[in-house]
């Protein structure tokens, strides 16, 4: 369960806040002062931190720094009615990952929740395994990201669903706040305001200035995601962003600059959509400075082996796969790319009990496509495992202990072989 505390001085808000995530099954605690927050989150070690910047005992901005000087790696949410782009951006210069005002969109929160953990599992891996953040396989298209981190330029990466395309985002970014935006998770009145800010009294709501995304990745990235969802409308505003680094506030006349670089990802054929007319062949073009293609995974078999190892050290140290484990891996197509690997390798650690995963620990759908051809190296191994079991087993009346002992195995390992090989 993902672990998450809730820092706010206002009763009614740490409650609400609790009451939703622990019905999304996160492991939900709460602190009402910046001294309390900062015992839990050492105590606790939580994934996300949804913090506000108005508290008795150190504010929010002291128990960031004070997390930033500890070097502890949960991922801060700001939370403020006080808040304005002067405090968001010194929020996030001392760390917070992102900022959202009182009152918020209860969706709004659950989205950024949702990033924020995903932000958790990367600075884990990157502190865990190296400097710069682990990007396994992909060479030739990382080999590209390396070449377009040394400039400014527009990137466009493509690629299905769970290919990575946050990761190689976040890899191509240099310095300066990170921020993230998914196009398609958002409807497209909050993306506006969500993308460049409101004035107080621009539509029903909103009852105070706020600050959007563009602003907020000021001097550094902002991450475009399922940029192909978004509405013609909108389109044109981008375009204007990308051409003039300037934009308005919703409801606000003030023209706001930023210095900012875009970085957009699609899971969609944008060339056949401007075809279609359903997205502006200049947007495109603007977008398409740098093109980046994420392969799916089944067209890269070769990273799967790497990719199951990387994401078994960071799920559960010390474990291993059994070989016919990695086959069943390897042979697997995986419709969801890395996503989908890493949730099932996620699976098979909170099912397995032993430190080795085997066969019987993954997926039923990954041993269904992986079946192995009886006449192959392995199948034959297979089914003489299997005829061993079945053998011994008779031997010992159907006793799985006896037989367990006989074979000079766990019962426990027995009884998941039992499993495995149908018998």
């Amino acid at each position: 369960m993902p672990r998450l505390l809730v820092v706010d001085d206002d009763a009614h808000i740490r409650q609400a806040l609790i009451d939703r995530f622990a019905a999304r099954k996160f492991d939900v605690s709460s602190a009402a002062s910046g001294k309390e927050a900062l015992a839990k989150i050492a105590r606790e070690r939580p994934d996300v931190v949804l913090l506000d910047l108005q508290l008795p005992e150190g504010d929010g901005l002291w128990v960031l720094k004070q997390l930033g000087e500890e070097q502890i790696d949960a991922t801060v949410v700001v939370i403020t009615a006080f808040g304005t782009v002067d405090k968001a951006v010194h929020a996030m210069k001392e760390g917070a990952y992102d900022f959202i005002q009182k009152p918020f969109e209860p969706s709004l929160v659950e989205e950024t929740v949702r990033r924020a953990l995903e932000r958790t599992s990367l600075r884990r891996t990157v502190k865990a395994h190296a400097a710069e953040p682990t990007v396994i396989g992909l060479a030739g298209s990382i080999e590209l990201a390396r070449k377009a981190a040394k400039s400014d330029a527009t990137v466009l990466l493509l690629g299905e669903s769970g290919t990575g395309k946050e990761v190689v985002a976040r890899f191509i970014h240099r310095s300066g706040p990170f921020v993230a935006v998914n196009a398609a998770a958002l409807a497209d009145t909050l993306l506006e305001s969500e993308l460049f800010g409101h004035e107080k009294g621009a539509f029903t709501g909103a009852q105070a200035r706020r600050a959007g995304k563009f602003e907020l990745a000021h001097g550094g990235t902002i991450f475009l995601d399922e940029i192909g969802d978004i509405s013609p409308a909108l389109q044109t505003k981008l375009l204007r962003v990308l051409q003039e680094r300037a934009f308005e506030r919703v409801g606000g006349t003030e023209t706001i600059t930023v210095d900012v670089r875009v970085i957009a990802a699609t899971n969609q054929d944008l060339k056949k959509r401007v075809a279609e007319g359903k997205f502006r062949e200049d947007l495109f073009y603007r977008l398409n400075v740098i093109s980046i293609t994420l392969p799916p995974l089944r067209e890269r078999r070769a990273d799967i082996r790497p990719l199951a190892e990387h994401f078994l050290r960071q799920l559960k140290a010390g474990a291993r796969f059994a070989p016919e484990a990695l086959d069943a891996l390897e042979r697997y197509d995986w419709p969801g790319n890395v996503r989908h690997l890493r949730n099932a390798i996620e699976r098979a650690t909170a099912l397995g009990d032993a430190s080795e995963i085997t066969p019987g620990d993954l997926p039923p759908e990954v041993l269904l496509s992986a079946a192995l051809p009886p006449d192959s190296f392995h199948g034959q191994v297979e089914e003489f495992r299997r005829r061993l079991i079945v053998e011994t087993l008779a031997r010992c009346g159907g006793n799985q202990t006896r037989a367990a002992e006989a074979l000079k195995l766990q019962r426990t390992y027995l009884a998941r072989l039992i499993r495995q090989l149908g018998i």
